[in-house]
Protein backbone atom coordinates (compact mmCIF):
# COMPACT_ATOMS: atom_id res chain seq x y z
CA UNK A 1 0.00 0.00 0.00
CA UNK A 2 2.55 2.74 0.98
CA UNK A 3 4.71 1.65 -2.09
CA UNK A 4 1.46 2.32 -4.16
CA UNK A 5 1.09 5.93 -2.05
CA UNK A 6 4.40 6.57 -2.49
CA UNK A 7 3.99 5.88 -6.90
CA UNK A 8 1.08 8.62 -6.91
CA UNK A 9 2.78 10.78 -5.33
CA UNK A 10 6.21 11.11 -7.31
CA UNK A 11 3.67 10.41 -10.16
CA UNK A 12 1.72 13.75 -9.08
CA UNK A 13 5.00 15.48 -8.90
CA UNK A 14 6.15 14.87 -12.34
CA UNK A 15 2.95 15.56 -13.48
CA UNK A 16 3.13 18.97 -11.95
CA UNK A 17 6.34 19.52 -13.30
CA UNK A 18 4.97 19.12 -16.68
CA UNK A 19 2.68 21.74 -16.32
CA UNK A 20 4.89 24.19 -14.68
CA UNK A 21 7.64 23.62 -17.69
CA UNK A 22 4.57 23.91 -20.25
CA UNK A 23 3.44 27.38 -18.70
CA UNK A 24 6.38 28.79 -18.74
CA UNK A 25 6.39 27.91 -22.64
CA UNK A 26 3.24 29.52 -22.54
CA UNK A 27 4.33 32.66 -20.99
CA UNK A 28 7.01 32.89 -23.49
CA UNK A 29 5.03 32.32 -26.44
CA UNK A 30 2.85 35.02 -25.03
CA UNK A 31 5.14 36.99 -24.57
CA UNK A 32 6.64 36.84 -28.11
CA UNK A 33 3.47 37.65 -29.58
CA UNK A 34 3.55 41.25 -28.91
CA UNK A 35 4.88 42.57 -31.77
CA UNK A 36 7.15 45.11 -29.68
CA UNK A 37 8.76 41.79 -27.89
CA UNK A 38 8.98 39.96 -30.87
CA UNK A 39 10.61 42.24 -33.24
CA UNK A 40 13.05 43.42 -30.25
CA UNK A 41 13.82 39.58 -29.86
CA UNK A 42 14.69 38.89 -33.15
CA UNK A 43 16.92 41.68 -33.39
CA UNK A 44 18.87 40.35 -30.38
CA UNK A 45 18.98 36.79 -31.92
CA UNK A 46 19.95 37.92 -35.30
CA UNK A 47 22.97 40.05 -33.69
CA UNK A 48 24.34 37.19 -31.54
CA UNK A 49 23.78 34.82 -33.90
CA UNK A 50 26.33 37.23 -36.08
CA UNK A 51 28.33 37.82 -33.29
CA UNK A 52 28.79 34.33 -32.44
CA UNK A 53 29.76 33.75 -35.99
CA UNK A 54 31.95 36.42 -36.96
CA UNK A 55 33.13 37.51 -33.48
CA UNK A 56 34.69 40.75 -33.41
CA UNK A 57 33.98 43.49 -30.32
CA UNK A 58 31.81 45.34 -32.43
CA UNK A 59 29.40 42.01 -33.17
CA UNK A 60 29.53 41.67 -29.45
CA UNK A 61 28.72 45.34 -28.39
CA UNK A 62 25.74 45.48 -30.61
CA UNK A 63 24.43 42.13 -29.19
CA UNK A 64 24.87 43.42 -26.22
CA UNK A 65 22.42 46.34 -26.81
CA UNK A 66 20.00 44.64 -28.87
CA UNK A 67 19.76 42.40 -25.57
CA UNK A 68 19.04 45.12 -23.50
CA UNK A 69 16.60 46.76 -25.61
CA UNK A 70 14.44 43.56 -25.54
CA UNK A 71 14.62 42.90 -21.90
CA UNK A 72 13.75 46.75 -21.78
CA UNK A 73 10.47 45.48 -24.00
CA UNK A 74 10.10 42.34 -22.06
CA UNK A 75 9.49 45.09 -18.68
CA UNK A 76 7.06 47.19 -20.70
CA UNK A 77 5.18 44.53 -21.38
CA UNK A 78 5.01 43.18 -18.02
CA UNK A 79 7.85 39.87 -18.46
CA UNK A 80 10.80 39.14 -17.59
CA UNK A 81 13.80 36.31 -18.69
CA UNK A 82 12.74 34.76 -15.49
CA UNK A 83 9.19 34.20 -16.54
CA UNK A 84 10.19 32.03 -19.58
CA UNK A 85 11.79 29.53 -16.99
CA UNK A 86 9.70 26.72 -14.66
CA UNK A 87 8.74 28.10 -11.54
CA UNK A 88 10.52 25.47 -8.84
CA UNK A 89 8.41 25.12 -5.87
CA UNK A 90 11.23 22.72 -4.14
CA UNK A 91 15.09 24.20 -4.72
CA UNK A 92 16.57 20.56 -3.32
CA UNK A 93 15.09 18.57 -5.46
CA UNK A 94 14.08 20.65 -8.63
CA UNK A 95 10.52 19.47 -8.23
CA UNK A 96 11.51 15.78 -9.03
CA UNK A 97 11.02 14.31 -5.93
CA UNK A 98 14.34 13.52 -5.40
CA UNK A 99 17.42 14.68 -3.54
CA UNK A 100 20.79 13.06 -3.15
CA UNK A 101 19.40 9.59 -3.94
CA UNK A 102 16.81 9.59 -1.93
CA UNK A 103 12.84 10.85 -1.17
CA UNK A 104 13.33 14.60 -1.08
CA UNK A 105 11.60 16.61 1.95
CA UNK A 106 9.32 17.93 0.25
CA UNK A 107 7.85 14.23 -0.75
CA UNK A 108 8.04 12.46 2.26
CA UNK A 109 5.86 15.22 3.13
CA UNK A 110 3.85 14.99 0.67
CA UNK A 111 3.65 10.72 0.99
CA UNK A 112 2.58 11.78 4.90
CA UNK A 113 -0.10 13.50 3.73
CA UNK A 114 -1.11 11.30 0.87
CA UNK A 115 -1.23 8.21 3.32
CA UNK A 116 -3.27 10.06 5.91
CA UNK A 117 -5.87 10.45 2.98
CA UNK A 118 -5.63 6.68 1.45
CA UNK A 119 -5.26 4.99 5.59
CA UNK A 120 -8.66 7.78 6.41
CA UNK A 121 -6.02 8.97 9.76
CA UNK A 122 -5.38 12.36 9.76
CA UNK A 123 -1.09 13.09 10.49
CA UNK A 124 -2.39 15.47 12.58
CA UNK A 125 -3.52 14.43 16.22
CA UNK A 126 -2.74 12.20 19.12
CA UNK A 127 0.13 10.06 18.65
CA UNK A 128 3.07 8.40 20.84
CA UNK A 129 4.72 10.97 21.67
CA UNK A 130 1.61 13.38 22.90
CA UNK A 131 1.09 11.11 26.02
CA UNK A 132 1.17 12.65 29.13
CA UNK A 133 1.24 10.22 32.31
CA UNK A 134 -0.18 13.67 34.02
CA UNK A 135 -3.22 13.34 31.72
CA UNK A 136 -4.14 10.52 33.05
CA UNK A 137 -6.60 10.10 36.18
CA UNK A 138 -6.44 7.77 38.67
CA UNK A 139 -3.46 4.54 39.55
CA UNK A 140 -2.94 4.13 35.84
CA UNK A 141 -0.94 6.23 34.50
CA UNK A 142 2.04 4.82 35.14
CA UNK A 143 1.53 1.22 34.20
CA UNK A 144 -0.08 3.45 30.06
CA UNK A 145 3.25 5.50 30.45
CA UNK A 146 5.07 1.72 30.13
CA UNK A 147 3.05 0.72 27.27
CA UNK A 148 3.28 3.61 24.99
CA UNK A 149 7.40 3.59 26.22
CA UNK A 150 6.62 -0.30 24.45
CA UNK A 151 5.35 1.01 21.58
CA UNK A 152 7.11 4.00 21.18
CA UNK A 153 10.47 1.76 20.59
CA UNK A 154 8.45 -0.19 18.99
CA UNK A 155 7.70 2.40 16.30
CA UNK A 156 11.37 3.98 15.74
CA UNK A 157 12.43 -0.16 15.17
CA UNK A 158 9.40 0.13 12.86
CA UNK A 159 9.15 -2.00 9.87
CA UNK A 160 12.32 -4.05 11.64
CA UNK A 161 10.27 -5.05 14.13
CA UNK A 162 10.68 -9.01 15.93
CA UNK A 163 6.74 -8.81 16.82
CA UNK A 164 4.39 -8.16 13.99
CA UNK A 165 1.28 -9.22 16.01
CA UNK A 166 0.21 -6.95 19.20
CA UNK A 167 -2.87 -7.75 21.50
CA UNK A 168 -3.97 -5.72 23.28
CA UNK A 169 -6.47 -7.01 26.14
CA UNK A 170 -8.36 -5.21 29.45
CA UNK A 171 -11.50 -4.11 29.84
CA UNK A 172 -13.65 -1.70 27.99
CA UNK A 173 -12.25 2.02 28.23
CA UNK A 174 -8.37 1.37 30.02
CA UNK A 175 -7.18 2.81 26.60
CA UNK A 176 -6.67 0.09 24.44
CA UNK A 177 -8.51 2.00 21.03
CA UNK A 178 -6.06 5.13 21.95
CA UNK A 179 -2.52 3.33 21.94
CA UNK A 180 -3.61 1.54 18.76
CA UNK A 181 -4.15 4.49 16.99
CA UNK A 182 -1.61 6.85 18.23
CA UNK A 183 0.80 3.57 16.93
CA UNK A 184 -0.69 3.84 13.48
CA UNK A 185 -0.64 7.98 13.30
CA UNK A 186 2.67 7.57 14.47
CA UNK A 187 3.62 5.42 11.77
CA UNK A 188 1.96 7.63 9.18
CA UNK A 189 4.12 10.37 9.79
CA UNK A 190 7.17 8.13 9.61
CA UNK A 191 5.84 7.57 6.09
CA UNK A 192 4.40 4.32 6.87
CA UNK A 193 0.93 2.84 5.48
CA UNK A 194 -1.46 2.67 8.76
CA UNK A 195 -5.07 1.22 8.55
CA UNK A 196 -7.76 1.13 11.21
CA UNK A 197 -10.84 -0.63 11.45
CA UNK A 198 -13.41 -1.25 13.96
CA UNK A 199 -14.06 -5.11 14.02
CA UNK A 200 -17.33 -4.70 12.55
CA UNK A 201 -15.72 -2.95 9.73
CA UNK A 202 -13.48 -5.36 9.14
CA UNK A 203 -15.95 -7.99 9.07
CA UNK A 204 -18.03 -6.48 6.96
CA UNK A 205 -15.41 -6.12 4.17
CA UNK A 206 -14.72 -9.68 4.46
CA UNK A 207 -18.49 -10.50 4.03
CA UNK A 208 -18.58 -7.97 0.70
CA UNK A 209 -15.40 -9.67 -0.47
CA UNK A 210 -17.26 -13.43 0.01
CA UNK A 211 -19.68 -12.20 -1.35
CA UNK A 212 -18.47 -10.49 -4.52
CA UNK A 213 -17.21 -12.09 -7.68
CA UNK A 214 -13.99 -14.08 -7.83
CA UNK A 215 -12.69 -10.74 -10.38
CA UNK A 216 -13.08 -7.89 -7.54
CA UNK A 217 -12.04 -10.08 -4.26
CA UNK A 218 -8.44 -9.05 -5.06
CA UNK A 219 -8.97 -5.46 -5.28
CA UNK A 220 -11.36 -5.37 -1.61
CA UNK A 221 -8.47 -7.00 -0.05
CA UNK A 222 -5.95 -4.94 -0.99
CA UNK A 223 -5.28 -2.39 1.43
CA UNK A 224 -5.93 -4.77 4.55
CA UNK A 225 -3.05 -7.13 2.73
CA UNK A 226 -1.04 -4.79 2.22
CA UNK A 227 -0.95 -1.88 4.52
CA UNK A 228 1.91 -1.96 6.76
CA UNK A 229 0.44 -1.82 9.96
CA UNK A 230 -3.59 -2.77 10.25
CA UNK A 231 -5.43 -2.19 13.66
CA UNK A 232 -8.59 -4.51 14.28
CA UNK A 233 -10.59 -2.28 16.72
CA UNK A 234 -12.83 -4.13 19.29
CA UNK A 235 -12.09 -7.75 18.07
CA UNK A 236 -15.24 -9.77 19.43
CA UNK A 237 -17.83 -6.98 19.05
CA UNK A 238 -18.79 -8.26 15.32
CA UNK A 239 -21.41 -10.16 14.12
CA UNK A 240 -20.58 -13.78 13.01
CA UNK A 241 -21.32 -15.06 9.54
CA UNK A 242 -20.54 -18.73 8.83
CA UNK A 243 -17.50 -19.15 6.72
CA UNK A 244 -16.30 -15.65 6.96
CA UNK A 245 -15.71 -14.29 10.03
CA UNK A 246 -13.08 -16.56 11.48
CA UNK A 247 -11.89 -18.06 7.66
CA UNK A 248 -11.59 -14.16 6.64
CA UNK A 249 -9.69 -13.40 9.86
CA UNK A 250 -7.20 -16.12 9.73
CA UNK A 251 -6.64 -15.67 6.28
CA UNK A 252 -5.73 -11.94 6.95
CA UNK A 253 -3.59 -12.94 9.67
CA UNK A 254 -1.66 -15.76 7.38
CA UNK A 255 -1.04 -13.22 4.48
CA UNK A 256 0.04 -10.10 6.78
CA UNK A 257 2.46 -12.88 8.67
CA UNK A 258 3.73 -14.17 5.44
CA UNK A 259 4.93 -11.22 4.32
CA UNK A 260 5.48 -9.56 7.82
CA UNK A 261 3.70 -6.76 7.90
CA UNK A 262 2.38 -6.08 11.49
CA UNK A 263 -1.20 -6.17 13.12
CA UNK A 264 -2.38 -4.97 15.85
CA UNK A 265 -5.74 -6.29 17.36
CA UNK A 266 -7.76 -4.76 20.31
CA UNK A 267 -10.06 -6.85 22.33
CA UNK A 268 -12.07 -6.90 25.61
CA UNK A 269 -12.11 -10.71 25.40
CA UNK A 270 -9.11 -12.88 27.24
CA UNK A 271 -6.68 -15.27 25.53
CA UNK A 272 -9.14 -17.93 26.72
CA UNK A 273 -12.19 -16.56 25.49
CA UNK A 274 -10.80 -15.97 22.32
CA UNK A 275 -9.52 -19.31 21.98
CA UNK A 276 -13.59 -20.68 22.84
CA UNK A 277 -15.17 -17.47 20.38
CA UNK A 278 -12.96 -17.90 17.52
CA UNK A 279 -10.78 -21.28 16.97
CA UNK A 280 -7.15 -23.04 18.00
CA UNK A 281 -5.50 -21.53 14.24
CA UNK A 282 -6.29 -18.11 15.19
CA UNK A 283 -5.77 -17.85 18.72
CA UNK A 284 -2.20 -19.73 17.84
CA UNK A 285 -1.43 -16.92 14.95
CA UNK A 286 -2.72 -14.27 17.57
CA UNK A 287 -0.61 -15.22 20.55
CA UNK A 288 2.30 -17.36 18.86
CA UNK A 289 5.17 -16.09 21.53
CA UNK A 290 8.15 -16.21 18.98
CA UNK A 291 5.92 -13.33 16.81
CA UNK A 292 3.44 -11.86 19.19
CA UNK A 293 3.28 -9.65 21.94
CA UNK A 294 0.58 -9.29 24.03
CA UNK A 295 -0.29 -5.64 26.22
CA UNK A 296 -2.63 -6.11 29.29
CA UNK A 297 -4.70 -2.90 30.01
CA UNK A 298 -5.12 -3.21 33.34
CA UNK A 299 -7.87 -0.68 35.41
CA UNK A 300 -11.12 0.73 34.87
CA UNK A 301 -12.88 2.44 32.66
CA UNK A 302 -11.00 5.74 32.33
CA UNK A 303 -13.64 7.71 31.13
CA UNK A 304 -15.76 7.37 34.54
CA UNK A 305 -12.53 8.39 36.22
Amino acid sequence: MTNEVLKKVLEEKRAAKRREEAAAEARKAAALSLPDVSEAHREYVNALHESLRYGGQDRRRNAEKLRAAYVEALAEAGYSEEDFLPRVLCPLCNDTGISDGTLCKCTREALVRALGIACDISPEGFALSDFDPADVKGSQAQHLAKLYGRMSAYAEKFPDVNRNVIVCTGKTGTGKTMLATALARTLIRGGHSALVMSATAFNSLMLKCHTSPYSEREGILADVLTAELLVIDDLGTEPRYNNVTCEYLLLVLEERGSKHLSTVVTTNLSPERILQVYNERIYSRLFDKRRSLTLSFDGDDLRLV
